[in-house]
Order: structure tokens, then sequence, then C-alpha cells
């Protein structure tokens, strides 16, 4: 595999691992559809153990899955109890979506590079929104929470339909992501070193 398609399968990784830390099932799901309508080639394709993504069964449950995330999410009471479960989802939903896209090229570099992504992109990201919303909760009441969970939906959406159909902005947005996570934990060393 060329250089450049693997350096665009790795930012597609690190998208979809950090879109992971919003919304655990929405990059799976947006990965089995593009390959179910083989809208990821000539780009990307999914490794043939994650050929599964794209079945129509697969497919069901990730829709009922990423529904059921979207509308529990919007609900104050049963948010935080979603994010304590989610913190152990979302990092594995994030290197799922990684092992996908990066398996075909190298599989051990996949499961690495999933790994790493996973640990490194998705829950930061997850922890950061996590307490983002106690915040929420705290200054709000919970009032605030649907709000936060509009825009998460929406920033999680639109990096992942952006990043598969255009390949430039995987680019972007990974580089984006792993800025991202690089920021959240150089402020968390700062908080604990005060």
């Amino acid at each position: 595999m060329a250089l450049s398609m693997l350096f665009l399968s790795i930012a597609l990784g690190a998208t979809l691992a950090a879109a992971a830390g919003f919304r655990a099932f929405l990059p799976l799901l947006a990965l089995g559809l593009v390959d179910h309508y083989h809208l990821l080639e000539p780009y990307y394709s999914l490794g043939e153990s994650y050929q599964w993504l794209s079945s129509e069964p697969a497919l069901i449950c990730l829709l009922a899955a990423t529904t059921f995330e979207i509308i529990a999410d919007k609900i104050p009471a049963v948010d935080s109890a979603l994010d304590g479960l989610m913190t152990f989802v979302r990092p594995t939903a994030g290197g799922v979506s990684v092992f996908a896209v990066l398996s075909s090229n190298e599989p051990i570099f996949a499961y690495v590079a999933g790994i790493v992504l996973a640990g490194g992109a998705t829950l930061p990201i997850h922890l950061g929104k996590s307490m983002l919303r106690l915040g929420s909760h705290a200054t709000t009441g919970g009032a605030g929470s649907p709000a936060l969970s509009v825009a998460e939906d929406i920033s999680s959406g639109a990096a992942v339909t952006l990043a598969l159909l255009i390949p430039v902005c995987a680019v972007v947005f990974g580089i984006a992501a792993l800025a991202l996570v690089v920021w959240i934990w150089r402020r968390r060393r700062k908080i604990k070193a005060t």
C-alpha cells in the first residue's frame, strides 16, 4: 500500500477514534454504511475481519445502539450513568474503528494503532466530555445537558461524515483530534500541578 494511503487511513482512524469519544457507535455505523454502499473505495477498505460491519444485521444493531445512545444522552439523569458505562465502551468502539480501517494494510500495525488511538484519542475526549457534563450538571442542574449533547452529536457526526467522504478532511480532523488530546493532557497536568 502506498504511504499516502496509509497516512490517510491513520488520519481516518484518529478521526473515528476521537469521534467515538463523543458517540461510541456512530463511527462504526458510518463505516458500515459507507462500506455497504462501496463509498470507501478507492481510499479505504475494511479488513476482511471487519466486513461484518457492513452486513445488514450489524447495520441494524449499530443503528439501534446509535439511536439509543443519542436519545439517552439527552436525559440529564440518564446521561451520567451512560457516561460511566461508556468509559469502557467508547475506547473499545474507537479501537474497533481504527482496526477496521487499518487492518487491510498490516494487521499488527492496525492493532497497535487501534490501542494507541483508543487510549490516546477516544478516552481523553470521553473523559473531557464527562467532566464538562458534570460541570453543566452542577451549574445548570442538568438543564444544559441536552444542548451539550446536541453539540456532541453534531461534532461527532460532522467529523465522521466529512472524514469518510472527503479524505483530506480525515487528515485535518485527525491532526485536530491529536492536537486536542495533547491540549487536554497538558491542561490536566497543569491542573494537577496546582
